[in-house]
Parts: C-alpha cells; sequence; structure tokens
C-alpha cells in the first residue's frame, strides 16, 4: 500500500467517527486516548489531518509507529522560556522513547543530547488556517534547528497539501533540489513555497539511514552505483551549480570552446558507462577523484598519475561499446588544460548518478544547458520543449520492434522519449536520428547512452543534412542527386541501393522565414529539385525561396513504410495560409491525415510564430482512396495551455511551469497523489484522441491504440 491508497483507507475508517480511541503513537511519550478529531461542525480538525498522516506513514510501511513521536517538548536556551513542542517526531532508533522518558521526568542533559542525535525527522501539522510562509518562518525552521543529525527531514502537512525540507549540515532546503532557487531574496521564491511535494517524495527510513551512512563515507573509491545521490528534477541546484563551476573551469584553462565541450561529452560518457557497469555487475565506481589526487602543480606525482591512470583504462574499456561518441580521443592525459578540466568535471559529477536519476528530466537539464552552446543559428537549429516532445510521442505511439526516425534529430529528445515512452520495448538499434551538425550528433548520441544501451544510428550528414542524404538498408549513406532522384523518384538507382524506410517519423524541423532553401543558390536548388512539393510550388509560387518545413514535410511521407506514421511540427502557416493550399492538397493524396494540432505562440524558445502539430498514417493507394471517398473524419484541437510559459532571464529562454490555481485561495490544486497539478491540456487532449480513435478504421486504431 503506498501513502495515497493509506489515506483513503484512514478515511474510510475515521471520516464518519467523532473521536479516535487511542493514538497511533505515544503523544509526549505516553499514548493518549479518547482523542476528538472533529470540530464543532462534525468537520476534521487539525487532529484528525495530524493522526491520517502518521496513519499513512506507517500503513505505506515507511516507519514503524516505534520510530515516531507526536507532540515531542524541546527546551529554549532561557530555561525560564516555554519549551518548544514539535508536533511530530521521526527517529533513527526505537531508545528514543526511554530516553524522552528520563528527559521529562528526571531532566537528564545527557538523555537530551541522545534525542537531539537520533532525531531525523520534524513534523508539523495546520488545518489551512495559515500561509506557508507564516509556518515555515515561525514553526518549520524552528523545529528543524532542535535535531543535532547531519541530516533532518522537515514535513508540513496542512490537509492533504504536502511540503517537504531537509537541513544538511545546518542549511536548510526544500527536500526536492528543483524546488530551490538560493539568491532569490522572496521566501515564497526561494523555496517555492507555492508548490507542493507528491506524496511518492516521503522518503523512508532506510532511505534517510542510508543517506547518513553515504555522508560519513570518506573515500569515493568505496562507492557504487546504488551510494551515489539521486538527481531528483530537471532544476536541481546542485546540478546547475556543478554545470556552473565546469563552465568556470573551461574559461580558466581557455577551453570555453568546441574542445572544451566534446572532453566534456566524452567525460559524460564515461561517467554513464561507469555507472551502467556497476549496476550491472556490482563493481566499485571508477569515475570518481580523491582530494589527494587532484591536479596543482606536479602532473607527474603518484596520485595525480593513478587518477589519470584509472581515467584511461575506463576510456579504454568503454571505447569498445561507446565506439561513435569515443572513436576520436579528444583528451590528452598529458595536456595540463585537459587534465584540469577533466579533473574539475570528474569532481563535480562523481556523486551524483545520471542512470538512477529521472531520466527524461536529469539528461533535459545536462543537454539544454551544453547544447545550447552548439546551437547554429545558420543551421537553424533549435531544441523542442520537453512537454511537446511527451505528447507528440504519446499521440503517435512508437512500440514493439518498430522503427522510429527523426531526420533532423538535434539532440535526439523525439527519440529518446519514444524509448522511454515504450518501458524499453523499442530496440535502441532501431532509432535513428541524422543531423547536419557533427556536434549534435555527439549531443544525441550521449543523450541515448543515458537512456538506452548507445545503440541508436545517429549519424552526422553535413551540409544538407537529410533533405538530400539517405541511409541505405546497408547502413550507407547515399546522396540523392536531382538528375536521377527529382521529384520524389528516390528509389530510382543503377545498383541494388535500397532506401531505409521507417514505421514512425517523429520531428520538428526547421520552418518559417529565413529557414528555407535558397533558390538562387544552385545547390539549394538542385536539394529542392529532389521533392515533388518544389516541382508544384514554383509553378504556383515563383519565389527565391522553399520553406523547410515543406521540404521535411514530403521528407516524412516519403520516408515512412506503407502503414507507417508521423507526427511532425510545422508553421500553423503551413496548415492553413492560401499560400500553401497546394502542399495541403498534395499531403491528402498521399496520406490519411488522422489528426492536426493547433499550438499557442511562443511555445518554442527561437520563434513565437504559431504552429501546428500533423499527424497522418500511409495506407497503400487503394485503401486510401476508399477511405477518401469515405470522407473520414480527422481529430482537430486547439491547445492553449501547454504547461509552462517563455520567460527571458539573463538573457536566456527558459521555461516556466504553469500550475492551476484556486481561485479563492490562489493555492496550487493538488491531485489524489499530492503533487501540484499543471496547467496544461495535453492530458486530456490524448485521452480525448484515443476515445475518438476508438471509432475509426481498424488500421488506425491499431496504429494509435496497442
Amino acid at each position: 500500500m503506498n501513502f495515497s491508497e493509506a489515506r483513503l483507507q484512514f478515511d474510510a475508517k475515521y471520516l464518519r467517527i467523532p473521536r479516535l480511541d487511542r493514538s497511533l503513537v505515544t503523544v509526549d511519550g505516553e499514548f493518549a486516548y479518547d482523542i476528538p478529531i472533529k470540530d464543532s461542525n462534525n468537520l476534521p480538525n487539525e487532529e484528525y489531518y495530524k493522526w491520517q498522516f502518521i496513519y499513512s506513514l506507517i500503513a505505506a510501511d515507511l516507519y514503524s509507529p516505534d520510530y515516531i513521536g507526536t507532540e515531542v517538548y524541546f527546551p529554549k536556551g532561557n530555561r525560564k522560556s516555554s519549551p518548544i513542542k514539535i508536533d511530530a517526531v521521526i527517529f533513527s532508533d526505537t531508545q528514543w522513547l526511554n530516553l524522552y522518558k528520563r528527559y521529562r521526568e528526571e531532566g537528564d542533559q545527557d538523555a537530551l543530547d541522545q534525542i537531539r542525535r537520533l532525531a531525523i525527522g520534524v513534523v508539523e501539522f495546520k488545518k489551512g488556517d495559515k500561509k506557508i510562509e507564516q509556518v515555515f518562518n515561525s514553526q518549520i525552521k524552528a523545529s528543524l534547528k532542535e535535531p543535532d543529525s547531519d541530516f533532518v527531514l522537515g514535513i508540513y502537512y496542512d490537509t492533504g497539501r504536502l511540503y517537504l525540507f531537509k537541513k544538511l549540515n545546518g542549511i536548510i532546503t526544500r527536500y526536492d533540489n528543483t524546488k530551490n532557487y538560493a539568491y532569490s531574496q522572496r521566501i515564497l521564491e526561494q523555496f517555492q513555497l507555492e508548490i507542493t511535494d507528491p506524496y511518492y517524495l516521503i522518503p523512508d527510513l532506510s532511505h534517510i539511514q542510508k543517506f547518513l551512512e553515504q555522508q560519513a563515507k570518506i573515500r569515493f573509491a568505496d562507492l557504487k552505483v546504488e551510494d551515489l545521490d539521486i538527481v531528483f528534477t530537471i532544476n536541481d541546484e546542485n546540478i546547475k551549480a556543478s554545470l556552473g563551476q565546469i563552465l568556470k573551469t573551461m574559461d580558466s584553462v581557455s577551453m570555453y570552446d568546441e574542445t572544451g565541450y566534446l572532453i566534456l561529452i566524452q567525460l559524460l560518457a564515461l561517467k554513464i558507462f561507469d555507472e551502467k557497469q556497476s549496476d550491472s555487475f556490482g563493481t566499485k565506481l571508477r569515475f570518481y577523484i580523491e582530494s589527494e589526487e587532484i591536479y596543482h602543480d606536479d602532473l607527474g606525482s603518484k596520485p595525480v598519475q593513478e587518477f589519470l591512470s584509472r581515467l584511461q583504462g575506463l576510456f579504454a574499456e568503454a571505447k569498445r561499446y561507446y565506439r561513435h561518441i569515443l572513436y576520436e580521443n579528444r583528451i590528452d592525459w598529458k595536456n595540463v588544460r585537459h587534465v584540469r578540466l577533466v579533473t574539475e568535471v570528474v569532481s563535480q559529477f562523481q556523486k551524483y548518478s545520471l542512470i538512477r536519476s529521472n531520466k527524461s528530466d536529469l539528461y533535459q537539464l545536462v543537454f539544454y544547458n551544453f547544447a545550447t552552446e552548439f546551437k547554429k543559428d545558420k543551421n537553424a537549429q533549435f531544441l523542442t520543449p520537453l512537454p511537446i516532445i511527451e505528447f507528440m510521442v504519446k499521440i503517435v505511439n512508437p512500440r514493439r520492434n518498430e522503427t522510429v526516425c527523426d531526420p533532423c534529430c538535434g539532440i535526439a529528445d523525439f527519440l529518446s522519449l519514444s524509448y522511454i515512452n515504450s518501458n524499453a520495448k523499442l530496440d535502441d538499434k532501431n532509432l535513428y536520428g541524422f543531423d547536419n551538425d557533427y556536434n549534435m550528433t555527439l549531443l544525441a548520441q550521449l543523450n541515448m547512452l543515458l537512456n538506452g544501451d548507445g545503440n541508436a544510428v545517429i549519424r552526422f550528414a553535413p551540409d544538407k543534412g537529410s533533405i538530400n542524404q539517405k541511409l541505405s538498408v546497408n547502413g550507407e549513406l547515399k546522396t540523392l542527386n536531382s538528375s536521377q532522384h527529382a521529384n520524389g523518384n528516390w528509389d530510382s538507382w543503377p545498383d541494388n541501393t535500397e532506401l531505409m524506410k521507417y514505421n514512425v517519423v517523429l520531428t520538428n524541423p526547421p520552418f518559417g522565414k529565413g529557414r528555407s532553401l535558397d533558390l538562387s543558390k544552385r545547390s539549394d536548388r538542385e536539394a529542392a529539385e529532389l521533392y515533388e512539393l518544389y516541382h508544384l510550388y514554383v509553378k504556383e509560387n515563383p519565389k527565391v525561396g522553399l520553406d523547410l518545413g515543406v521540404v521535411f514535410l514530403e521528407n516524412a511521407v516519403h520516408q515512412i513504410t506503407i502503414g507507417g506514421r508521423f507526427g511532425i511540427v510545422l508553421s500553423n502557416s503551413i496548415a492553413s495560409n492560401n499560400t500553401w493550399k497546394f502542399v495541403r492538397k498534395w499531403l491528402v493524396s498521399k496520406v490519411r491525415i488522422v489528426a492536426t494540432f493547433d499550438l499557442p505562440a511562443n511555445v518554442f524558445a527561437e520563434t513565437g510564430v504559431n504552429t501546428t502539430v500533423i499527424v497522418g498514417y500511409k495506407p497503400d493507394n487503394k485503401r486510401l482512396s476508399q477511405l477518401r471517398q469515405s470522407n473520414y473524419s480527422v481529430f482537430v484541437r486547439d491547445i492553449k495551455e501547454v504547461g509552462y510559459t517563455k520567460k527571458t532571464v539573463n538573457r536566456n529562454v527558459v521555461f516556466d511551469t504553469d500550475y492551476r490555481l484556486n481561485e479563492e485561495t490562489f493555492e496550487t490544486v493538488i491531485n489524489e497523489i499530492g503533487e501540484s497539478i499543471v496547467e496544461e491540456e495535453f492530458t486530456k487532449t490524448i485521452k480525448d484522441f484515443h476515445d475518438w480513435c476508438m471509432f475509426q478504421e481498424t488500421e488506425l486504431k491499431g496504429l494509435f491504440l496497442e
């Protein structure tokens, strides 16, 4: 039973009962009886929610009742002052109760000191009558200061709204590091107090005890992957601080350039490999550095050489598995500047686990920090926000042994999320990504290392990229030419060349103003001539530029198999403007349009244009003709809320999560597991789409619902 289920069980037992016969745990060292849990209006009072929470902790097997006490008193510094009463305290040892009685009955100071050391969690309860910032300042902070443990969990529970805090080495923060903004001057923002914590984040006793053991371990050489901290979410301030330190080191050793970033990528690959080896075989980690191994001024010292030798051995072993990303060793192990950077990267990342973290969050944090450095405006590259990728993947639904392709993959978000969404049922080697920036392909490969086994096919296609270069079934990149393959005639080869076709194409290609093939340039025109839509375009619109969105739309249609499907983000003008009417006419002659989803402006970092997601599948010609004659239905939705707002902070674009607010209290609305609900329409749209699919043709149901 989990915490949420335990809450429901408590309500089923006690919601209609006015009093609790006996306390579930001790109250000031003794069990209490006949406890009122309703107010004068027969509604649950603060005591009700206190015992609801404690019942749920026990029933969910997070803590045994012997480790919990309520109404625990600690003396204040001034003996004449009233003692501080903490609503509930969690201890690391059942001996706390005997010690507490000695302190309360005899004033035993040694017993009190031991109690402070055993206290590992404090809990405060309220019933919606005070603002969280008031309670935090007046009670939570004071309660967290009482225990002397190296780590103390702080819990505030207000009629189902949960807030988790921690005190680590004397510093109080939110337990989930995503909610820590240390540099803000406002308490609400500094601790993100308007956002609740989900119940599943409550750590159990073994988790806290293990954390305390980790804190006591001094040598990284003794650690295995399960000993590492888990990075909970994308905005984790600790990871952001580590990335900041790495950037500073890059700058200080004059490696704030492509070489420095490529070294970073290779080191992250070593980190992932090391963790996976430890996870699979129970071996100790090798991606670490002890304090005596840090390079200062003697590269030849024995500890420094031991560190470098350990990393070089790890590199040689990992290279056998990660050939693409480690093909060329970017690290000069005898170069002082390289060694300083290697030292910093290992120092910053050694305490975190990449493979055990929430991958769909962590990879975005790492890659969105560093992919930005590789972004080339001249190549029209930009990154797709994660909520849109998740939405498209869940709509198009890649699964089982299907092949999935993103012809302009960037950092391979569509591929990695397809793999995650399939619960690892997709085969890595059936994921294909292409990009015309070599650095991007390395980042994409690293992304796939983190989420799969690193066997995804990520290929660098220079210049025009996948516009004129296609993968053959033999794994060779073949370049199309306009004299032989014009007008979509891509399968015409003098030899036995056969191009790959894919079950699924998912992509967000470059599109819109400034992202066009320049038809006044010969190379661009020859690439355009490969496409049917170019020839239709120049008949009706004799202009100098062909929108790349149009090119990649046709590219997707040509590259899916019969029965294959696609999802593509395009400028809304292509989906609705009269200029592109011929594109839409061509599209319905080639595929069965399944759905269109209009997105609001400003959902992407680099463009403010309105966009449309088009989804379709490709029947054979006979079946498509039948479907068109039947005047088939298309699912259409205008999405207004995407769950985030694009903002610019310090000249960097950031996406702030939008939460649903209670219109009366202005607090975030929480769901049944205590999470603050994001204000987004994707979840309902997916459900409505699946409901709609149930009443469509058999082929469509098989593709989008299985």
